[in-house]
């Protein structure tokens, strides 16, 4: 398995939070990335592999590339093999408020052990 040519990229939290951050595509209603193109979005959204020229296009730089491709995320349908494939455990498909709510457990944490956010 060759991780470089995956979808998505992780940043590490250099303050020791354990709270490391996913860089993946949006999957945004008004894809930016496509600007000056004529592509079809929806077709677009189920491919995997793009023109590197869409990598720079995007504002949240989630397209990340390798050997003169992007790689996007099309949430391999709705069953992420990254998820599958992960030994660690690390990702995990869920909801947005859960990552809230895993956000907000940890800086409770912190408070109690008068640690700084």
């Amino acid at each position: 398995m060759n991780t470089e040519k995956s979808a998505i990229r992780i940043e590490k939290d250099d303050l020791d939070t354990s709270m490391n951050t996913p860089f993946v595509c949006r999957q945004c209603r008004d894809m930016t990335c496509l600007e000056g193109e004529k592509a079809a979005p929806e077709a677009e959204r189920k491919k995997f592999i793009w023109t590197a020229r869409r990598s720079s296009r995007c504002p949240f730089q989630a397209l990340n590339l390798f050997k003169g491709k992007s790689y996007h995320c099309d949430l391999c349908g709705g069953n992420p093999q990254c998820v599958k494939v992960c030994t660690t455990g690390a990702l995990v498909m869920s909801r947005p408020q859960c990552v809230s709510a895993a956000m907000l457990a940890a800086s409770a944490v912190k408070r109690e052990n008068n640690e700084p956010d």
